[in-house]
């Protein structure tokens, strides 16, 4: 995938900019991928909204009538990590990824904030369906029994800076269960592998190299679907009990540049994401539908996937859920520069700017 130069600036028409938003293959975008496929929905509610310029990935942004933006949607597969790698180069201006990625990369230097809430929950632990265990405390057990048997039990994971990541562990050390990250380490009770995003776990599931994977959706659902492997615990499932309720997932991120050379545009996108989740929670068919259309996955799996994802309209628990990650990743050593020895409020200061969130809040309400 190429990209070029800095993209927060004018095009060189000179009449408005582009801007290149980086997201997943996930449903955890769907209120990127109902705005794509509803502009009429957006442009007569909201007044903003997102038009396709060649049956692609290209669009225009409007809103109130007037072109603000050409705008990139850039499918990004390795995961939310290589967004923040390629948003920390200026090759991208946006990106809808999860949290930890963003705290790690703000840590290391990348100039940016969330600016958004996207969605909450939406994993889920899925096992091959030849394993008899049909809940995680049934898992659990079989994990233990095959220990006492002196086999080892491989799970995967879509990165290492992967809310994903963090709950696996978070569950496994909640469990007694030790893991190593090292394939040749055969000590320990799990092996944790880095899948490197989630397009190789059905076959590493089917041929057997995997016994688990922790995903987001719409991923098991996909794996149920196709009589791979079973879904046999949810993020607000894991352990520790309540730990991971309502937890938040990813997110909508933004460089300082864009912030602050194309304030109104990040502001417009804002807005859209936000009316987006709106209309998904009053009526979930519009993304089962659109994400359908965009990820080309089967109607069935995105009306089991959708459910499971619980879509941000307010960024209270986000303002929580970020300082204690930085802080619980500090304590073990994982934060060294930007985000190291930061009191909360601190933290809030270096990764958040909600001024355009409470701004768009404000006018979806008067809206309403």
């Amino acid at each position: 995938m190429a990209f070029s130069g800095c993209v927060s600036t004018p095009s060189e028409d000179g009449e408005v900019p582009t801007i290149k938003l980086g997201h997943l293959p996930s449903d955890h975008d769907a209120p990127l991928h109902v705005a794509t496929e509803n502009p009429d929905l957006f442009k007569e509610k909201y007044g903003v909204y997102l038009k396709n310029v060649d049956g692609k990935n290209n669009y225009e942004l409007y809103e109130n009538d007037k072109k603000i933006a050409n705008v990139e949607s850039v499918l990004i597969t390795q995961g939310g990590a290589q967004i923040m790698t390629l948003l920390s180069q200026g090759q991208l201006d946006m990106g809808i990824n999860g949290v930890p990625p963003v705290v790690f990369s703000v840590d290391s230097g990348t100039k940016a904030k969330i600016v958004a809430g996207i969605n909450e929950e939406g994993s889920a632990v899925v096992i091959r369906n030849d394993i008899p265990a049909n809940n995680w405390d049934e898992f659990v057990a079989w994990v233990k029994a095959q220990n006492k048997a002196g086999k080892q039990v491989a799970i995967g994971h879509p990165l290492p800076v992967s809310i994903q990541y963090v709950m696996i562990k978070s569950a496994l050390d909640y469990e007694n269960i030790t893991y190593t990250e090292n394939a040749d380490d055969k000590s320990a009770m799990v092996y944790l592998m880095n899948c490197k995003g989630q397009g190789s776990m059905s076959k590493l599931l089917e041929k057997g190299d995997l016994d688990a994977v922790i995903a987001w959706e719409p991923t098991p659902e996909i794996l149920k679907i196709n009589d791979i492997a079973k879904p046999i615990a949810y993020s607000a499932e894991l352990p520790p009990e309540g730990a991971w309720v309502g937890h938040s997932c990813c997110v909508l991120v933004a460089s300082d540049d864009a912030i602050a050379n194309n304030r109104d545009v990040v502001k417009a996108m804002t807005k859209l994401m936000l009316a987006g989740n709106k209309e998904i929670n009053k009526n979930p068919e519009l993304a089962v539908n659109a994400c359908s259309a965009q990820l080309g996955t089967p109607l069935e799996v995105e009306e089991l996937s959708i459910p499971n994802i619980k879509f941000a309209e307010k960024v209270d628990k986000l303002k929580v859920f970020g300082p204690q990650f930085v802080q619980v990743m500090d304590e073990q050593g994982m934060m060294q520069n930007e985000l190291k020895g930061l009191t909360e409020d601190e933290i809030r200061e270096k990764l958040y700017d909600f001024s355009l969130f409470e701004e768009v809040s404000k006018e979806i309400d008067e809206i309403e």
